[in-house]
C-alpha cells in the first residue's frame, strides 16, 4: 500500500517536471519578438533587479522599507553658514596682507561680529583648501596676539566706531609673548641689546595685530570711516607702541 502511494506521488512528480520541461522548450523556441517572450523577459528582469535591490539593503544592514519614509535613510548635508570675507594678516613687522576666509557672521548682532572678526585677525594664518589665496599663500604671516579677549565695550556711531581695551589684558599680551633671536646676530649683542631688540619685536607684532584689525573692520564695514580707541574709558597710549591708540584711524583711500 504504502509502496503504491509512493509511486503514484513520484508519477506525479514526473507529470509536473515533464509539464515544465514542455513550458521550458516551448519558451525558449518561441520567437524573441512574440508579445510573450517579450512580458516574461520583462517579468524575469524586474524580479532579478528587485532581488539584487534587496540583496544590497541586506548586505548594507538597511531596512528597505525606510526609502518610504523621506531622509530617515540617508541625511541631508549641513549647509555651511560661513561666509567668505578678507581678513587681514600681517608679518609682524607692519606689513599686512589680504587673506579670503570662511567666517561665521550672523548679521544680527554687530559687536557679536565685530569681535568674532577681532578674533579672526588674531587666529592662526592658516589657508582652506577652498578658497583661493593667490595674493598672500606666499607670505610668511605671523601668529598675532589675539585682541578680543581686551575688549570691554563696543559702540557704533554713525561712520565712526570706538573700541574700548582693557590696558591690564594688552600690557599682559605683550608680556607673555615669546621672541628668540638667532644665534648668530645674538652672539654680537650685549644682554641690554638682546631684550631692546626683543622689546622691539613684541610691540611691532602688537602693532601689526591693531594695523591687521583694523584693515579687516574696515574691509567687511564699507560703512565705517574712522576707528578710535579707549583704553579703559579714557584716551591713552600703550608706551613704546607705534600704533597710536589715541589717535583716529581714519579709512584709507
Amino acid at each position: 500500500m504504502n509502496l503504491q502511494k509512493i509511486k503514484e506521488i513520484w508519477n506525479r512528480f514526473l507529470s509536473h517536471l515533464d509539464t515544465f520541461y514542455t513550458w521550458v522548450f516551448e519558451l525558449a523556441t518561441r520567437a524573441a519578438d512574440s508579445k510573450e517572450s517579450k512580458r516574461i523577459l520583462f517579468l524575469t528582469y524586474s524580479w532579478i533587479i528587485v532581488l539584487l535591490f534587496l540583496t544590497g539593503f541586506i548586505l548594507a544592514g538597511k531596512n528597505p522599507l525606510k526609502l518610504l519614509v523621506p531622509f530617515t535613510l540617508y541625511d541631508l548635508p549641513n549647509l555651511d553658514p560661513r561666509k567668505e570675507i578678507v581678513i587681514y594678516g600681517s608679518d609682524g613687522e607692519g606689513e599686512v596682507f589680504p587673506v579670503k576666509r570662511k567666517v561665521l557672521l550672523t548679521g544680527e548682532d554687530f559687536r557679536h561680529d565685530v569681535l568674532t572678526l577681532i578674533g579672526e585677525a588674531g587666529e592662526s594664518s592658516y589657508f582652506d583648501p577652498t578658497v583661493p589665496n593667490a595674493s598672500a599663500q606666499y607670505r610668511n604671516l605671523k601668529k598675532l596676539p589675539n585682541l578680543q579677549d581686551s575688549v570691554i565695550s563696543i559702540w557704533k556711531r554713525g561712520d565712526v566706531l570706538i573700541l574700548d581695551l582693557r590696558k591690564s589684558t594688552l600690557e599682559n599680551l605683550l608680556s607673555d609673548m615669546k621672541f628668540r633671536i638667532d644665534y648668530t646676530y645674538a652672539s654680537q649683542m650685549t644682554e641690554e641689546q638682546k631684550s631692546a631688540e626683543i622689546e622691539r619685536k613684541k610691540l611691532g607684532l602688537l602693532s601689526s595685530a591693531f594695523l591687521a584689525t583694523e584693515r579687516t573692520l574696515f574691509e567687511n564695514y564699507p560703512d565705517l570711516n574712522r576707528i578710535e580707541y579707549k583704553l579703559g574709558g579714557e584716551v591713552g597710549d600703550l608706551l613704546g607702541l607705534s600704533y597710536l591708540l589715541s589717535s583716529a584711524h581714519t579709512r584709507q583711500p
